[in-house]
């Protein structure tokens, strides 16, 4: 891209070219030009003369269109390595590709992780319940507690038989083993409107999610976004997976973009004809990232903050 921008100069006596943007990816004119594109030429002057606007509120130099309460607060909320903060904060380019949610080495690590009990038990036991549409999809529940996720039950459906009783069945069936005290549905299209409603026929209350409505947070644009940006901010912080086929491809395939300053993950679709499957295992774990985690439903807690280390026990080590 460099070069077709700059062949355009090869027949003007005077003139130059300009090209801004924001840095959102490692991709395009505008990463070529701020990095290779800014090297010295034959003369020894720069190719390119590059002027960085930041809203770093420690920069002498920043910008004041961004209001600098603003900046501290969300820096201080999502940390300086925030894609999101670097590129519409900081003006940085955000490491990585066009950009890879999480790592094989990140979720095989995650793989490998086994907390002791202690240190997730006191979080509420959910379930993200993923709804399989058609062909070949699968219908996957993903059970999960505070850091832990646990293997999940992947269920297929024949055709003409009674889907989402047989949903709402196998759920109930799994709540009642495991004692789960949430359950979210994937509820954009398909049979969970009639698991969910055969559910609260029966006296439970599911947590229906559309993954195309309006995020919570308004850094996403939608719910799906949203879930998955922080289930892979989960794993990178310390999250315990379950080791399941298929599970490394489904989690490092998606990649996110932003649009309108907002984060966006990659279209389901797209994803499966890379995949040669729907996401449906990580769909299904997405999905309990809903709501923010809360304790479990056992009666009074009391926490107590300390900023300073106070042992060397380690939550990881097997004992």
């Amino acid at each position: 891209m460099v070069r077709s921008a700059e062949q355009a100069l090869t027949s003007c006596e005077d003139g130059i070219i300009v090209t801004a943007g924001n840095t959102t990816s490692q991709t395009g004119l505008l990463y070529e030009v701020c990095t290779r594109g800014r090297n010295a030429g034959l003369d020894g002057k720069a190719l390119w003369d590059v002027v960085s606007i930041t809203a770093d509120p420690d920069d002498p130099k920043r910008t004041p269109r961004v209001d600098i309460t603003w900046a501290r607060e969300n820096i201080a909320k999502y940390g300086r390595d925030n894609p999101w903060v670097m590129a519409f904060i900081l003006g940085q380019f955000p490491p990585g590709s066009l950009n890879a949610l999480l790592s094989v080495d990140e979720v095989e690590r995650a793989m490998n992780l086994h907390p002791r009990a202690e240190t997730y038990e006191w979080a509420q036991k959910r379930l993200g319940v993923d709804v399989a549409r058609y062909g070949d999809d699968r219908t996957v529940i993903f059970p999960r507690q505070g850091i832990v996720a646990f293997p999940p039950v992947e269920m297929r459906h024949a055709r003409d038989s009674a889907v989402s009783v047989d949903i709402a069945s196998r759920v109930m069936a799994k709540k009642l083993e495991w004692a789960s005290e949430m359950e979210f549905f994937d509820d954009t299209v398909g049979w969970a409107h009639g698991a969910v409603d055969v559910m609260r026929a029966a006296g439970h209350s599911p947590y229906a999610v559309q993954f195309d409505k309006p995020a919570n947070d308004p850094r996403y644009v939608n719910m799906r976004a949203e879930m998955w940006m922080k289930m892979a901010d989960w794993v990178k912080s310390g999250g315990s997976l379950p080791n399941v086929a298929g599970l490394v491809g489904e989690l490092t395939s998606p990649t996110y973009s932003f649009n309108g300053g907002k984060f966006q993950i990659e279209a389901k679709d797209q994803i499966k004809k890379r995949l040669g499957k729907s996401p449906d295992l990580a769909d299904a774990l997405a999905l309990t990232f809903a709501l923010p985690d809360m304790p479990a439903n056992r009666g009074s807690f009391a926490v107590v903050v300390k900023r300073e280390k106070v042992t060397e026990y380690d939550p990881y080590s097997r004992m």
